[in-house]
């Protein structure tokens, strides 16, 4: 008990030595008021970015990388029944069988009618980023409300491929 006692006082003095030597240096953070507590709230906040004119080389890029995303998924669409059909007849062959085989034909085939809308997403994702280099906050603003919306469908597109063929692949047994 003696022994538990002494240990917790030690402890508890270290503890205090260290408390005065993060005093002593100055660690802990001021309590003075910071500039932006200081500032004059009288004088207007600065006017909000008002975007610029839609770039039309900008739109026609975003409606082509658009329509190629949708073009990729209307033939992803399209193979999907038949893959699923492949990769159901398959559900409980041996791996390396032949419907096995042909249900990962049928997954593999799907992965690639679909390249095009990764592609699409890819170069969407690439003038995003892009345009976000800009000095000028207006056509930085006007160029991203271009970008983002396409941006977002072409993604729950990629997304809900990538989710099909997740499942398609969990349903076949694994070698």
């Amino acid at each position: 008990m003696m022994r538990r006692l002494a240990t917790f006082f030690a402890a508890l003095f270290a503890l205090g030595s260290v408390h005065a030597e993060a005093a002593q240096r100055g660690s802990y953070p001021s309590l003075a008021k910071r500039p932006v507590e200081t500032r004059d709230r009288s004088v207007p906040a600065p006017a909000p970015v008002v975007p610029a004119a839609a770039d039309a080389a900008l739109v026609a890029q975003v409606d082509t990388l658009a329509r190629q995303a949708g073009t990729a998924d209307a033939a992803f669409q399209s193979q999907l029944g038949p893959g699923r059909t492949a990769v159901a007849s398959a559900g409980a062959a041996a791996p390396a069988s032949e419907l096995w085989v042909n249900a990962q034909l049928a997954i593999s085939r799907l992965d690639s009618v679909r390249y095009d809308s990764v592609s699409a997403l890819a170069g969407l994702d690439t003038l995003y980023v892009d345009k976000q280099n800009g000095t000028d906050a207006a056509r930085i603003s006007a160029d991203l409300a271009t970008i983002d919306p396409a941006r977002s469908r072409v993604l729950a597109l990629v997304d809900a491929q990538n989710d099909a063929l997740d499942r398609l692949r969990q349903s076949l047994r694994q070698p």
